[in-house]
């Protein structure tokens, strides 16, 4: 079988999973399948002073650095995500180079990486968005195959929405029957007052209601509240 036809049955296969695990084990033999054995699949939050709330995805690297350098915040510190917010390309970095301008806590995320053997790697940022993006790290890389590059762009997009259904599936589950109902009714196009009437509750409940729904599937607004329960259907 061809490699073109090998990404083309890896990809479908990764569009097709139904649960978050076989998502990881998917998208880790699409990195597989390009001779990338080492590397982490993650978001970043980002604001001008730091980048924030990162969460790994799926990752080959070693667990006990991935919590260390989870645990310790260097997210915060790492000057090569410092750059992710300037850059919409791959880039190479070295930490076996000298860097004179390192504060200290930024030499002892280096000496202690160097300590898991990550040395050397390949950053590439794959989806931008205004406050918030998508990367995939490489170890020992320092460039990607334009046509790889692409297939793992698409799979990234893939495994980030997938991803959202398979959360957004799992906090609706733990809505009550109540409302469940509210958000059955609300989908419809039911204003609040029908929703009211419809329940036979007033409709200071059903705002009751949609406020708890909203924070339980971290949504930002009703709208997005009402998006995240269309996608976990």
């Amino acid at each position: 079988m061809n490699n073109k036809k090998s990404i083309e049955l890896l990809l479908s296969r990764l569009r097709e999973e139904d649960s978050f695990l076989g998502l990881q084990q998917v998208f880790t033999e699409i990195c597989h399948h390009y001779s990338l054995d080492q590397f982490f699949l993650g978001s970043y939050q980002y604001s001008k002073e730091s980048m924030l709330d990162f969460e790994f995805f799926s990752s080959s690297y070693r667990i006990d650095w991935i919590e260390r350098y989870t645990r310790k915040q260097y997210n915060l510190h790492d000057p090569r995500l410092k750059k992710l917010g300037k850059m919409s390309f791959p880039f190479s970095w070295d930490l076996t180079k000298k860097d004179k301008d390192l504060t200290p806590i930024q030499q002892r995320i280096f000496a202690e990486a160097s300590d898991f053997a990550i040395q050397k790697g390949l950053t590439i940022p794959f989806l931008v968005k205004k406050d918030s993006l998508l990367i995939l790290s490489v170890l020992n890389e320092k460039k990607i195959h334009p046509e790889a590059l692409h297939a793992l762009w698409f799979a990234a997009g893939i495994y980030v929405e997938k991803k959202k259904f398979f959360e957004s599936k799992t906090i609706i589950t733990g809505l009550t029957q109540r409302e469940h109902q509210v958000l059955q009714l609300k989908s419809e196009g039911y204003y609040i007052k029908e929703v009211a009437e419809k329940l036979q509750v007033s409709e200071h409940t059903i705002v009751f209601h949609l406020r708890n729904i909203k924070e339980k599937l971290h949504a930002k607004s009703i709208d997005h509240t009402m998006y995240k329960f269309g996608a976990a259907l």
